[in-house]
């Protein structure tokens, strides 16, 4: 009988850029014991949230508390609609992950609460754990599958662990897939097999790019790129990297003006005018880069078109959302006055670069 799944899990698609983690410390420790599954799914989108926190913080100083401690914003109304339950049920369970140590709350201003994020700790040297990899001390080969023969088995160890903590970098248990992989096969076969594997890899990690900026980066955003990078992490990830340097890049402009740095009006989560329009944005920067043929630097104008992006919606909400008070008007001149001093000192070395060209 033939399954009649659609996408049906095989070597060639394990979604491995799709999975949300979960520590299994949370599972082995018995010091976790009473926090339910949700409350450990909880934790798992916590930790995904800090490791952007995390990236950012890195790339742009950003992201960092007073003490250099990264943080993260996270509504209970988003995290009820991820795991679809109620906002008072996302109360219970963060009272549960707090009386386990796994996080703390903190209150940032009139209505903003940080959320400081602990990893699980390991369980005890002499807990038997429950669910543990790289746990047995027999060796194990594998054998072609159209080989093999019917072996003894050995006895298996559940007394010495072999790992501390069972993560996936300790990992040494075959899977049902690994021993269908270890088919012998010819050299031209395995060379096919190399490029494929590779050509996989490289869309898992695009994958595993987009999962993680998922929360702040629109999937019309990868679709305005992704067909540009011609299947090519490394490209891709220039794309997004450069999407948060422009955005560093005017934050610093409204900081420097006078903004303060923990403005909502500065952050994905809070200005809708980034989400809104940064699609169409991208789509019309790459116009320029790629169709016209008319830019000869495409990094360096990129980086320009969204840097200019980013510092018109800013302007663009704090207009819409905030009294224009005295203050308030004089940051907006300033960052003005910052953009119109850089296009006159560019437009000079363009005119010299033209007029070399010319003689």
């Amino acid at each position: 009988m033939s399954t009649n799944l659609d996408n049906i899990m095989t070597a060639t698609n394990l979604p491995n850029g799709n999975y949300l983690p979960i520590d299994l410390n949370l599972i082995n420790n018995p010091q976790y014991k009473n926090l339910s599954i949700e409350a450990m799914m909880l934790h798992a989108l916590y930790t995904m949230r800090m490791t952007c926190s995390i990236y950012n913080s890195q790339k742009e100083g950003t992201w960092l508390d007073e003490n250099g401690v990264p943080y993260i914003y996270f509504s209970n109304e988003e995290a009820a609609a991820l795991l679809r339950v109620s906002e008072r049920k996302i109360t219970n369970l963060k009272n549960a992950l707090s009386g386990a140590g796994l996080i703390q709350v903190l209150r940032h201003g009139l209505k903003n609460y940080r959320i400081y994020v602990s990893n699980p700790k390991a369980p005890e040297k002499n807990v038997v754990v429950q669910l543990a990899f790289k746990n047995y001390t027999s060796a194990k080969t594998v054998l072609p599958v159209d080989k093999q023969e019917t072996k003894p088995t050995s006895e298996l160890s559940t007394v010495d662990r072999g790992a501390d903590s069972a993560t996936t970098n300790t990992q040494d248990l075959l899977t049902s897939t690994q021993k269908h992989l270890a088919k012998q096969s010819t050299s031209a076969t395995n060379v096919t097999n190399n490029k494929d594997a590779a050509n996989q890899q490289e869309q898992n990690l695009i994958a595993g790019l987009q999962a993680r900026y998922a929360h702040v980066l629109p999937q019309q955003v990868f679709q305005r790129f992704l067909p540009f990078c011609e299947g090519d992490y490394q490209k891709a990830r220039w794309f997004v990297d450069t999407i948060f340097k422009a955005k560093y890049a005017s934050t610093q402009q409204y900081i420097k003006a006078g903004l303060p740095a923990e403005a909502e009006v500065l952050t994905f989560e809070a200005n809708e005018y980034f989400k809104a329009d940064i699609g169409d944005a991208i789509a019309k920067a790459i116009e320029q880069m790629y169709r016209y043929k008319t830019v000869k630097n495409p990094e360096g104008f990129f980086f320009a078109f969204m840097r200019g992006f980013f510092s018109e919606k800013i302007r663009q909400y704090l207009v819409d959302h905030y009294q224009l008070t005295p203050a308030l008007k004089r940051t907006l001149s300033c960052v003005q006055l910052t953009l119109q001093q850089k296009n006159s000192r560019q437009k000079p070395l363009k005119a010299q670069k033209v007029a070399k060209k010319i003689s």
